[in-house]
């Protein structure tokens, strides 16, 4: 009987943390994370995360933000930024015009 008490326990706790996971709160902290890394790993000068957001589920566990800033020639330019939320890391994909994301 304790044996299932247990389990039972553990398993409603689990249920509890994963609720908590996905507060507002908690993705609030994670865009803000992710702008900070794709503005980052950009290299772009004045760079600024548009509103233009994608986030797929866990299965694949991918942002994706659009950056734009001045790069240093001084020139206007957008890039798209690929951030991993399992390693918490950014990458930037150059000559993002030609994937149809230019705001010209």
């Amino acid at each position: 009987m304790k044996f299932k008490l247990m389990v039972a326990t553990g398993f409603l706790m689990s249920v509890g943390t994963a609720s908590q996971a996905s507060t507002g709160e908690a993705w609030a902290a994670l865009d803000a994370q992710v702008t900070r890394a794709c503005i980052r790993a950009s290299g772009l000068m004045q760079a600024e995360v548009q509103a233009d957001k994608a986030s797929f589920p866990d299965r694949v566990p991918v942002e994706l933000r659009v950056v734009e800033g001045y790069n240093q020639g001084s020139v206007m330019d957008v890039k798209l930024c690929a951030y991993d939320r399992r390693t918490k890391r950014a990458a930037i994909v150059e000559g993002s015009g030609r994937l149809g994301v230019n705001r010209n």
